[in-house]
């Protein structure tokens, strides 16, 4: 290992280097964070007072079918309609599955929007860069921020909790959206509760973890610190380099982030509504796990939680991928909404359940349903939103909006607004080039408001 004596002998190429095999936790992506933080200026306050203190988005990555969930149409033909019922919901003429029960039973705590769309009836994946940034993908622009790194930029956690938090990768079926114009410095802590590797391990000490071995190295990264301070006139990210060092050794001490991510502090009960099996594609449990980890990080101050959960390409085999995976999440999602209601958090976070796009109206050979971009559902409840509603409506086989189309602007500037951030203000590229949050007008959904 390279010692400190040779440290201070480095060059500036050499730093570089050594910081991207992570030498004492200092990594190339460190160096970045720091180069970001040195050049973007501080943006203003938010514009209003927040209804949503949080928010968890639950992302159906591959397209989810709309028919087959929240926008059934039991008089439309066979091939269309497909294999299952609508059952009624707790709210009089609101239907949904018959594989979702549970949800229906609290349909009064959320709103189904069935006229926000984008694209067309051929709409790829890359439109979960849309869902998930609220702007349009354009060849001109720098890919846009999700709306997690936006919430870490402007309210950023407070203590030794990170801003922004992902069960997965954000690049999972939504436009490689983890590449936007502010750089990685305020992408989320990743943690993969199936692989043993995540990156959670590597950042926060497990509760077998001794924690004496970073006290007694405390003292040789404050040496390493002393020598980096000789860099400070060649490149300004080493000015602000100490600052994410302290982060992240406050994020390997904190207790609070450990206990929140330690379920078996929940009471067996507790867990068995949220761990069911049957999420097509993934592990129904580790979803069922990580949606009940997205509750508790949200009580330990985490305001922005990223859980993607199965994989809802139903190509073929549309309705038995249904049969596994639309219960599974019923129950957690409902026991999500619920357990936030119970607590008093619902109020203040926002829960989005959504993919890139719905499915075809017609079910093709094979049994599946293709990609289509002109209809889907999203579901939407707390933080502002109101309960026992459906904003919009499809044509008789829920193939096009015919009443309250939205775009995706503006659902991206409802969010910003429940969230009290003014979606036209200006944050800056990594290259100081000016951008508003959302590119262009559009009307909030005021029907989903409380």
């Amino acid at each position: 290992m390279l010692g400190c004596e040779n440290f201070q002998n480095m060059g500036r190429r050499q730093l570089f280097r050594v910081g991207g095999q992570g030498f004492f936790g200092l990594t190339m992506a460190n160096l970045m964070r720091a180069r970001a933080e040195a050049s973007t200026p501080r943006p203003p306050a938010p514009a209003s007072a927040p209804k949503a203190n949080n928010m968890i988005v639950i992302w159906l990555g591959g397209g989810p079918p709309h028919l087959d969930m929240f926008d059934l149409k039991p008089d439309a033909p066979a091939e269309i309609r497909g294999e299952f019922k609508p059952i009624r919901t707790n709210v009089p003429g609101i239907d949904i599955c018959e594989l979702m029960p549970e949800l229906a039973r609290i349909a009064d705590k959320y709103t189904i929007l069935r006229s926000c769309a984008i694209g067309n009836e051929t709409w790829e994946h890359s439109g979960g860069a849309y869902w998930m940034t609220g702007n349009p993908r354009r060849p001109s622009t720098p890919k846009y921020p999700m709306y997690g790194n936006v919430v870490s930029r402007l309210r950023p956690a407070q203590g030794a909790i990170p801003s922004f938090m992902a069960f997965g990768p954000l690049n999972n079926h939504s436009g490689d959206i983890h590449l936007n114009y502010m750089g990685p410095t305020y992408d989320p802590l990743t943690f993969d509760p199936v692989s043993p590797t995540d990156q959670v391990r590597t950042m926060l000490a497990s509760p077998q973890l001794d924690l004496s071995e970073f006290d007694r190295s405390e003292s040789l990264l404050q040496s390493v610190n002393r020598q980096l301070r000789q860099f400070d006139t060649l490149d300004p990210a080493i000015a602000g380099l100490d600052e994410f060092q302290r982060r992240a050794f406050d994020m390997l001490r904190s207790p609070k982030l450990r206990e929140a991510l330690d379920l078996n502090r929940e009471p067996e009960q507790v867990r068995a509504r949220y761990q069911v099996g049957g999420f097509t594609g993934g592990g129904g449990s580790s979803s069922g796990r990580s949606i009940l980890a997205s509750r508790r990080l949200v009580e330990a101050g985490v305001p922005f939680v990223y859980v993607p959960i199965g994989y809802w390409d139903f190509h073929g085999n549309n309705f038995g991928q249904c049969r596994q995976s639309l219960p599974a999440l019923s129950k957690a999602v409902a026991a999500l909404i619920e357990d936030l209601d119970v607590r008093g958090l619902l109020d203040t976070t926002i829960v989005a359940v959504l993919g890139e796009m719905g499915r075809t109206p017609r079910v093709e050979t094979g049994g599946g349903r293709g990609h289509w971009g002109t209809a889907q559902s999203v579901l939407v409840a707390g933080g502002g939103f109101k309960g026992g509603a459906v904003v919009g409506a499809t044509d008789r086989n829920a193939a096009y909006t015919v009443d309250k189309y939205y775009k995706v602007e503006s659902f991206g500037r409802t969010i910003y607004h429940l969230l009290g951030i003014d979606p036209d203000q200006e944050l800056h590229t990594t290259a100081g080039r000016p951008m508003k949050i959302i590119l262009e007008d559009a009307p909030l959904i005021r029907e989903a408001l409380a």
